[in-house]
């Protein structure tokens, strides 16, 4: 029914320190899904990593920036279609043969956001949808348009052009995602998580930007995405305020962040709060489909509210309703891979 309102209440953040120790968040990763030029899932479980480009310094971030435009190409991998996970889910035995197990079916970024909270000194809000159907909780980001000022969006632009600088996509892919499986809390998380590159040697790494006398401030909530992600360097270019990068990008390893960034209480408390949230949430929802509103505006709680809308697409809902999931494994053994079912 339309009107519901939960609520979830913010305990203090040594009581999430000692929930989960970050350490025992070890993700597996099922397989790969890219996003193509015009939007489109192409690749499923073959997707090409993407790859290091030589690059001269210096390079300019605000090259081609103009108003609009520039949001637009700041804003254009910030809403991945949501359905392009359920699309790998559907699309191989790997997917849906995972989800048997898996409570939470999610983003890395919504995580990330949930887990830093109590760390984000601006207390930004944040708000999801979400469902919970035959025992699965779903979430999805909420594609609505930011108030963002203009200073915001050069950023964002500047961050979306770095990585155009730095990174070879496969030709006609815009994104690239792994699948990952992993334990928070009570509950098991399935993943789906973008993938900047891998280097030479093989490690996963995430591209940033950052003002130089602010990366103190940024890798904490950087090693928190990265660890959901299960990447294993942090790549900064160090930008000036004109959106010059004048030097080589600073590699910060995931254990260099934690020992010099990140506190080891800091981030239990990250992964036991995110826990402590996903199990309330879990309970909270009915289960049925229908949309409910996830939501923090500051201060010491988080809402939940229904909509009375319907959550799932009609095609996943074909596929997963009124079957046994031995048939659905079968269903889905016999699909052609590279020609997923649209």
């Amino acid at each position: 029914m339309a009107g519901q309102r939960k609520s979830y209440d913010i305990k203090g953040t040594s009581q999430y320190s000692r929930m989960q120790d970050y350490s025992s968040y070890q993700p597996s990763a099922l397989g790969t899904f890219s996003i193509s030029e015009d939007g489109d899932f192409i690749n499923c479980n073959k997707a090409k990593i993407p790859t290091l480009l030589d690059y001269k310094l210096p390079l300019n971030l605000d090259e081609g920036y103009n108003g609009t435009e520039g949001k637009d190409k700041a804003r254009e991998t910030t809403f991945p279609q949501w359905e392009k996970g359920l699309k790998w889910i559907h699309g191989s035995k790997e997917g849906y043969g995972s989800v048997s197990s898996v409570d939470i079916i999610a983003s890395r970024g919504i995580l990330k956001d949930i887990g830093y909270t109590n760390h984000n000194q601006y207390n930004n809000p944040w708000k999801f949808e979400a469902c919970k159907f035959k025992g699965k909780v779903y979430l999805r980001k909420v594609d609505e348009e930011e108030d963002e000022n203009e200073w915001c969006i050069r950023n964002s632009y500047w961050g979306k052009k770095f990585e155009e600088y730095l990174i070879q996509q496969e030709t006609g892919t815009k994104a690239t995602y792994r699948m990952l499986k992993g334990k928070i809390g009570k509950k098991t998380v399935l993943l789906s998580a973008e993938v900047d590159a891998i280097s030479s040697d093989g490690k996963y790494m995430e591209i940033k930007t950052c003002f130089a006398n602010k990366i103190g401030v940024k890798v904490p909530q950087a090693w928190w995405q990265s660890h959901l992600g299960k990447v294993e360097t942090l790549y900064y270019g160090l930008k000036t305020r004109q959106g010059m990068v004048y030097d080589k990008p600073t590699e910060i390893s995931m254990a260099v962040a934690l020992t010099k960034y990140v506190k080891k209480d800091t981030a239990n408390e990250m992964i036991g709060f995110t826990g402590d949230v996903l199990d309330w949430l879990y309970g909270a929802l009915p289960d049925k489909d229908e949309t409910w509103i996830l939501e923090y505006t500051g201060g010491r709680q988080i809402f939940l509210r229904s909509t009375g809308e319907k959550f799932l697409p009609n095609w996943y809902l074909q596929f997963i309703e009124g079957k046994k999931e031995e048939e659905l494994v079968k269903q889905v053994e016999a699909l052609t891979l590279s020609h997923p079912v649209n």
